[in-house]
């Protein structure tokens, strides 16, 4: 079909046609991209999430596709690419450990980090206290600085550390 132009000053058939051609266009994409960046939008995602309906709905879309990402991410880590990239996370965290390590250390502390990681409990992990690589603070890889968490609980814990705790 052809269409005919019923108006003159009018190259769309209707108002949808009109509105998906705008938002095709260069300047709705450069105004969608300024408004993800935005405050306000950050602002009402969050919000979003933290009320009931949004924490439930992102649980339900956790819960389809978790174990399509899981797979996805199985996959990928057995390419050259995925194999790299944890080499790379490998090494990078070596090497903090390595950088967080100092030189005043005695050999005997040396040897008590190497026990504590040997004489580690099943189902627990070594944690540092004070994060190796923390926001506010980066601790020191020395005996004094390591603790035996759980799996769960190092998890939660993950890159934090109240200031507080030291003085409180």
């Amino acid at each position: 079909k052809k269409y005919i132009n019923q108006s003159n000053n009018s190259k769309y058939c209707s108002s949808s046609c009109k509105y998906k051609s705008y938002r095709n266009g260069k300047t709705y994409k450069k105004r969608y991209l300024e408004y993800i960046k935005s405050e306000s939008f950050k602002n009402s995602q969050n919000k979003y999430k933290l009320s009931e309906h949004g924490s439930k709905k992102l649980k339900e879309i956790r819960k389809k596709y978790q174990p399509i990402l899981n797979l996805k991410c199985k996959i990928y880590r057995k390419t050259n690419k995925g194999k790299r990239l944890a080499n790379y996370h490998c090494a990078l965290r070596y090497s903090r450990k390595k950088q967080r390590t100092p030189k005043w250390i005695t050999k005997k502390q040396l040897y008590q980090i190497k026990l504590i990681y040997l004489n580690r409990p099943d189902g627990y992990e070594v944690d540092h206290i004070i994060p190796l690589c923390g926001k506010n603070v980066s601790g020191l890889h020395i005996p004094e600085n390591l603790q035996y968490l759980s799996a769960e609980e190092n998890r939660l814990k993950n890159n934090k550390y109240n200031i507080g705790e030291i003085y409180g």
